[in-house]
């Protein structure tokens, strides 16, 4: 099993739970999983890169959060080590991420509260920061 390089709040797994339904429902058990395996790919890859994406406030706000784009899907996120991000929301291109992260703003930074509260715990590992 590879190592993960991401942490996904409960947000972001539910996000993906209902993504995932609704794309089994339009396209069936093959595509799904490949789109959702390039979603992972994807976040894997912001992991590994997020020093070098520029950054979007125009997306964001002032949130302190990042946003990058896989497949048709943003993954919104924070970095939390050279190498690891924690994931707070997934949200389909088209629909008002500014509005929607403004309105989510409470819970986001409680549940990066929360996930830095394992980190600091050692439940969660994400290496050198």
């Amino acid at each position: 099993m590879k190592p993960k390089y991401y942490t996904l709040t409960a947000t972001a797994e539910e996000d993906l739970r209902t993504a995932k339904s609704w794309s089994l429902r339009r396209w069936g058990k093959a595509l799904t999983k490949k789109y959702f395996s390039d979603i992972h790919e994807g976040a894997q890859y912001i992991a590994k890169n997020h020093g070098t994406f520029r950054s979007r406030e125009d997306l964001t706000g002032d949130l302190d959060l990042s946003v990058y784009a896989v497949r048709e899907h943003y993954l919104v996120y924070v970095p939390v080590s050279k190498n690891h991000i924690v994931i707070v929301a997934v949200v389909r291109q088209g629909r008002d991420l500014p509005a929607i992260l403004a309105k989510g703003s409470f819970q986001i930074k409680q549940s990066l509260n929360e996930i830095q509260d394992k980190i600091d715990k050692g439940e969660i590992t994400v290496g050198k920061r």
